[in-house]
């Protein structure tokens, strides 16, 4: 039996209220927007549903100002939950439109989506649906074997175009100058105690009872090591251990994406996280494994420098690519927890 924070997972397309209301139906959607991926899984999201439409909200009390005060993963992170919540619904033949920034770019409000039962034409490839309870982040070590060059072509479809582009990057040296660019940010951005202490927050200890943050072993850790993990991340500065194993890491394995636009503004964050969960989704159902690194886009000299090695406007994730077993699934917020007013 899984854990209670982990039940959000277990959503199964059985159980969908066909005979019930539009309102009751769309509950049912964001059981699979909820599985999102999301930083340090902070769940940065909130909803509200109501006569056949949802509101898709920002939660500001989630962010994490000392890490990432611009928000740009919050706007992702809220991209990939739109992805889900429409992807479901295109599943359960349902049609929809989406309002961008109602209320403005900076309101709460990302998107107000509205529903009708008959369905549109479908803007997701209809085999990705049953990914989305399978997707998971990978931050172990991965087999050395090479990710077929037809694999990575398909992964770069689901975002090439219109903007969005996806260098997947193979050799051992392009690898090896995305592995310094990132040690380079672990140990600018580690070293910094603000920094430490707001990431802090969401560590967790593996027998915590939490639905949000990353439990110990997301990252391999025994429950014993887990439990003063919190305090050892917010107390220590562990800048240059951390950076050599995720450089490590990041050598060894047999591929390295990033994910670039051409433009930038917050709708442009939100559109990338939609994509980026569409790419996402698209590898799980490839067996590919990813482990996702923002930290270096965050830092403006360091980005200044994937810009000038990669040739591109904007990157906006970073990410490290492989074969390996699956790894456990993260807690989550239901969506009782997650609906406005609750």
């Amino acid at each position: 039996m899984a854990e209670k924070n982990l039940i959000a997972w277990n959503v199964d397309e059985g159980d969908y209220p066909s005979s019930a209301s539009m309102d009751e139906k769309l509950k049912f959607l964001l059981r699979y927007a909820v599985l999102a991926p999301s930083g340090p899984n902070n769940q940065p999201w909130k909803f509200a549903v109501n006569d056949g439409e949802v509101v898709v909200m920002a939660d500001f009390d989630r962010t994490l100002p000392d890490v990432e005060p611009a928000n740009r993963t919050m706007y992702m992170s809220l991209g990939c939950v739109l992805t889900n919540l429409l992807l479901a619904a295109e599943h359960f033949k349902m049609g929809y439109e989406v309002e961008r920034f109602p209320d403005g770019v900076d309101a709460e409000t990302i998107a107000v989506v509205k529903f009708k039962e008959d369905a549109g034409k479908p803007q997701f490839p209809p085999d990705l649906f049953d990914e989305i309870t399978e997707r998971h982040t990978n931050r172990g070590a991965y087999d050395d074997r090479p990710i077929e060059a037809e694999k990575i072509e398909e992964m770069k479809e689901a975002i090439d175009g219109a903007g969005f582009k996806f260098d997947v990057l193979t050799d051992t040296k392009s690898r090896a100058k995305m592995a310094e660019i990132l040690g380079k940010s672990h140990k600018i951005q580690l070293g910094n105690k603000a920094f430490r202490k707001d990431l802090a927050r969401w560590i967790r200890a593996n027998n915590e009872d939490a639905w949000d943050g990353l439990p110990g072993y997301a990252f391999g850790y025994s429950d014993f090591d887990s439990f003063f993990g919190q305090f050892i991340f917010g107390t220590f500065d562990t800048s240059t251990s951390r950076a050599r194993k995720e450089m490590a890491l990041m050598n060894a394995s047999p591929a390295v994406g990033v994910l670039s636009t051409d433009a930038e503004d917050k709708w442009i964050w939100v559109e990338t996280g939609m994509r980026f969960e569409k790419l996402f989704l698209t590898a799980t159902k490839l067996g590919v494994r990813f482990d996702l690194f923002s930290q270096p886009v965050a830092i403006e000299e360091i980005r200044r420098e994937m810009i000038e090695i990669l040739d591109v406007n904007h990157p906006q994730i970073l990410i490290r690519m492989g074969y390996a077993p699956p790894a456990k699934h993260t807690p989550r917020r239901t969506v009782e927890m997650v609906l406005a007013g609750k």
